[in-house]
């Protein structure tokens, strides 16, 4: 039998005791990001309600536009900081997406090594803060417009502007926060209620033609 000395049994304790913590914020990693990516829309929502909250920022959200008479879009969150407004739309893409930033479509290798090519959205964004700049008066280099894909997408875009970007889920929070650091004036408060208004207005003209 192999008698061990109070130094030795408390090193091993406290060995076993490290790894197993180590072992269930593994464990605790693994599930957070299978989770959020199981419930993307959700993980999103929620990391930008914490934002609006502690930051005194305005979120909207599920806000639909008209491109026409037949074609409707759908802007996920509108996020309204002290510098800019965020147009924000959720892609739940994993792999590696390449290509041009402004083409018409994106070249897209899942992680099962299958290529495809999709639509690009960061142009699907584009439209839709075109059509919300027709409907107020707000000076657009104050919207800025966010992609938001999947965590373990590898983004490999070309002609990425300053504007209209695409970005993983762990990077939108940096991301907003590093906008409203910009060297430039606050938004006007009087055109944020404008832009609001008009929002609500289109809302209302949607609720009574349906």
């Amino acid at each position: 039998m192999i008698y061990l000395t109070v130094p030795q049994t408390l090193y091993i304790s406290s060995v076993v005791a490290m790894s197993l913590l180590l072992l269930l914020l593994s464990v605790l990693f693994i599930y957070k990001n299978v989770y959020a990516k199981r419930h993307y829309k959700e993980a999103i929502f929620l990391k930008l309600s914490r934002m609006s909250k502690y930051n005194d920022y305005l979120l909207l959200n599920n806000f639909l536009v008209d491109f026409d008479d037949t074609h409707v879009g759908c802007i996920d969150h509108i996020l309204i900081s002290k510098k800019y407004i965020f147009v924000i739309n959720d892609f739940p893409l994993s792999g590696v997406i390449s290509g041009d930033a402004r083409g018409e479509h994106l070249r897209l290798i899942t992680d099962k090594k299958s290529a495809m090519l999709i639509a690009n959205p960061i142009n699907y964004n584009i439209n839709l803060i075109k059509k919300l700049n027709s409907k107020s008066r707000l000076d657009h280099t104050f919207i800025k417009g966010l992609v938001v894909v999947n965590n373990d997408a590898r983004i490999n875009l070309g002609n990425m502007g300053d504007q209209f970007l695409m970005v993983r889920r762990k990077e939108l929070k940096r991301t907003i926060y590093r906008f409203d650091k910009d060297n430039v004036k606050n938004l006007k408060e009087n055109e944020v209620v404008n832009f609001i208004n008009k929002l609500n207005i289109e809302n209302r003209k949607r609720r009574n033609h349906e």
